[in-house]
């Protein structure tokens, strides 16, 4: 796949809608049929949305046992 930087909004949002469209047809069988572009571009649409608060790096969004393993 292209570098996502490199991918236009035409092209995220086509093959967003293609990737959930498979889900939303045939459910689960839907999700074994999704392309890797799909699935990047899915969650490249959901980052430029702004659905999630903060950057992955962010130290609350880490998973709360990596926080409890740290600190014993």
């Amino acid at each position: 796949m292209k570098d996502i930087q490199q991918l236009t909004e035409a092209e995220i949002l086509r093959l967003a809608a293609s990737g959930v469209a498979k889900v939303d047809l045939m459910g689960p069988r839907g999700t074994t049929l999704c392309t890797m572009d799909e699935i990047e571009a899915m969650a490249a649409l959901i980052v430029l949305a702004g659905a999630l608060p903060g950057y992955p790096t962010d130290a609350e969004r880490q998973p709360r046992f990596a926080a409890l393993e740290a600190s014993s």
